[in-house]
């Protein structure tokens, strides 16, 4: 972190001084200012969520951070949301920071995961219609999920006896044409790990307790599709889970929420599952 050489901005007034630098400090200081890289190019006059030129400032971003990353100079990225439509706007076919970032690094095999106060939670498929979720379920794919999962259990958890089910509704997965649940089991089996169906991930509200409950009682979970794996994180851990990345070769963490134009500049943005995601990059970093 630099020194502070420049007066904190009146739009901000942070407690610490805001400091804008353009290079790494090449050792650890003590928090005197808030360093700050500023690459945004929109005039604030004309600045409007949800445009072309925001989501261009949105992707720099994450390419500035992603770039440190390649070169070895950061050993952890925080995000915060991003509004996919705006970024697609210059970047046709962006879906969201994971896809992004696993291409961006050469990755093949990166999964969305959850880290709660209470367990891990990874997603087989992401963003992608209910309908196409048997298309994209291979047992080598949930095998590789299971081994990255368990990875992750062993560098964060650390438990004697990390039980770590594959979540998923038989009757669910069998009406919408998925993969046979026996097919989900025998991906698990080779883990030496009890393969356990969390019940219907699309019931009724009065259902989400009893499924948090079940989830509950393990460490390690993997969810078959995207909105069943967030039933058992969001309802059950508000503002305090973190979205993590695994398989990238740098620690990826992300806030739980979205970008949030009903309250922005309005003094009204909760920062909790901002600090929880970059105490989770501190901790990941550190093991």
């Amino acid at each position: 972190m630099a020194t502070c050489s420049r007066a904190p901005r009146a739009s901000c007034a942070p407690p610490l001084p805001v400091d804008v630098v353009d290079t790494f400090s090449p050792s650890v200081q003590t928090p005197t200012c808030i360093s700050l890289f500023e690459l945004s190019k929109i005039p604030k006059a004309s600045f409007r969520f949800g445009g072309p030129s925001y989501g261009r400032e949105q992707l720099d971003y994450l390419d500035f951070a992603i770039e440190k990353a390649r070169r070895g100079m950061v050993a952890a990225i925080v995000t915060g949301p991003m509004t996919k439509e705006a970024v697609a706007k210059v970047a046709p076919g962006f879906v969201g920071h994971t896809g992004y970032l696993a291409e961006e690094l050469g990755v093949h095999d990166e999964r969305m995961a959850f880290l709660t106060p209470e367990y891990i939670l990874a997603l087989q498929t992401t963003h992608i219609p209910l309908a196409d979720v048997a298309k994209n379920l291979t047992q080598r794919g949930i095998a590789t999920t299971i081994a990255m999962l368990a990875a992750a259990g062993r560098k964060v958890l650390r438990p004697p006896n990390c039980r770590s089910p594959c979540s998923g509704s038989t009757r669910t997965l069998a009406n919408t044409g998925c993969l046979d649940w026996k097919k989900i089991e025998s991906s698990c089996r080779p883990w030496h790990r009890p393969a356990a169906g969390a019940g219907p991930a699309t019931g009724h509200s009065q259902q989400i307790p009893s499924l948090i409950a079940r989830v509950k009682r393990y460490k390690l979970i993997l969810a078959m599709y995207h909105d069943q794996g967030l039933v058992a994180v969001k309802p059950a851990f508000p503002r305090v889970s973190v979205n993590i990345t695994l398989g990238l070769p740098v620690v990826r963490t992300s806030v739980d929420h979205g970008s949030g134009y009903d309250i922005a500049g309005k003094g009204k943005a909760d920062e909790t599952s901002m600090l929880y995601a970059i105490k989770a990059a501190l901790e990941l970093t550190r093991t």
